[in-house]
């Protein structure tokens, strides 16, 4: 049962609803790490219990984002990976919506699951380069920097719509959220957002 379901005030299904499938991905096998290895990056990113490579950077991103740079990028990489460490980044970016929303409500974080069994999958993009992001990636906007992991991406931009808004709403100047917020006045919060947690991914 979501810690959502005891928040001080009504949350709309569809975010509850997101928050549990967030939760349920974390424990499933990705692109680039097992089960295991993706909760115990979420409970790195959190506790700081890990001091490995990945596990180091994971909690870095999840504490100061805005202090990430290449060589923090790069020295997981190096060692670990592309593959994994932007599977880290998206663990760390769904994590850190879900905890936020949390802490705004004044509720206990998620538990973290228990890690689902099986190999990684193996799916990750090809032909990609390291652009500003310093991860291999295709051109374009920030929704992009996932798309190494394809499902990281995915997860990512699922998440749009119930905490934000999707990408066609996005689009749309007359989007009003019933009940709820409309396109200006949701993006002039975002963008406050963003600068106070000095978004980096």
């Amino acid at each position: 049962m979501s810690q959502l379901l005891q928040a001080p005030v009504p949350v709309r299904h569809d975010v509850i609803d997101v928050v549990e499938r967030s939760m349920e991905a974390l424990a499933s096998p990705g692109g680039a790490l097992t089960g295991e290895r993706r909760v115990s990056l979420a409970r790195a990113a959190r506790e700081d219990d890990d001091e490995s490579p990945l596990g180091a950077f994971a909690h870095h991103l999840y504490v100061s984002p805005g202090t990430v740079e290449q060589q923090h990028v790069r020295a997981a990489a190096d060692i670990e990976g592309d593959g994994p460490v932007v599977e880290a980044i998206g663990i760390v970016a769904r994590l850190s919506a879900v905890d936020r929303v949390h802490a705004v409500l004044g509720i206990d974080l998620e538990p973290l699951p228990q890690p689902k069994p099986g190999p990684v999958t193996g799916a990750l993009a090809e032909g990609l380069k390291r652009r500003r992001g310093h991860v291999p990636m295709p051109p374009g906007p920030i929704p992009v920097t996932l798309d190494l992991v394809p499902s990281e991406g995915q997860a990512l931009r699922a998440m749009f719509g119930p905490l934000y808004m999707t990408e066609k709403q996005m689009s749309d100047p007359m989007f009003h959220r019933d009940p709820g917020l409309t396109t200006p006045q949701l993006e002039t919060v975002a963008a406050r957002i963003s600068l106070l947690n000095q978004c980096f991914y």
